[in-house]
């Protein structure tokens, strides 16, 4: 009987080596399971970075639209501005014209003294007034002839002038910037006749 008992039975296996190789299987399930989180979290945090660049891309292009939106309002209203100045100055032109014809006849007769004195400081008033809008007068009298500037009407023979400069200056010019609003009608001189005879 006693033998028997000796007998190594299945229930009296050695406890400790079962339970090693059941912690070594938990120890490679374990870091299997480990791996596969690691992965995972690589994995959405590859995605939240590429989410990240998108917005950050998004928001620097909204930025930029914005900041054109801005400059193109400035612009725009900068233009209509000037637009609106540059039509209400040409259609004052004429108005212009016509004071300083008033003016140019009030000077020749000595009993519209009064009336001379009345058409220069009014005159002086508008041409300070539309000065401070940016209009520019465009007298060439004595300059050389520019036809971005200027309309040639008519030649005269002339001696003291260099040909093809502007000797007279019939009607007066305007511009505000660089933006013309009416050329100047001028005379140009030509070489007289007699020098051409000579050559």
């Amino acid at each position: 009987m006693e033998k028997e008992e000796n007998l190594p039975t299945p229930e009296n296996e050695d406890p400790v080596e079962s339970d090693s190789s059941e912690a070594e299987q938990t120890d490679e399930q374990t870091d299997e399971e480990k791996d596969e989180s690691v992965d995972r979290l690589k994995s959405k945090l590859d995605d939240a970075y590429g989410k990240q660049d998108d917005l950050k891309s998004k928001y620097l292009r909204a930025v930029a639209d914005l900041e054109n939106l801005r400059k193109r309002s400035i612009r725009d209203r900068e233009d209509a501005v000037q637009r609106t100045r540059s039509q209400m100055i040409s259609d004052l032109l004429p108005v212009i014209d016509a004071f300083q014809l008033g003016f140019a006849e009030a000077k020749k007769h000595e009993q519209s003294s009064n009336f001379a004195e009345g058409f220069s400081m009014a005159m002086t008033m508008m041409e300070t007034t539309l000065s401070e809008y940016g209009l520019k007068v465009i007298d060439p009298t004595g300059e050389k002839f520019d036809a971005k500037l200027h309309e040639a009407i008519g030649y005269e023979e002339s001696d003291d002038c260099e040909e093809g400069n502007v000797i007279k200056t019939v009607r007066t010019g305007y511009r505000i910037g660089e933006r013309l609003l009416r050329p100047a009608s001028v005379i140009l001189a030509k070489a007289s006749s007699g020098e051409g005879e000579a050559d």
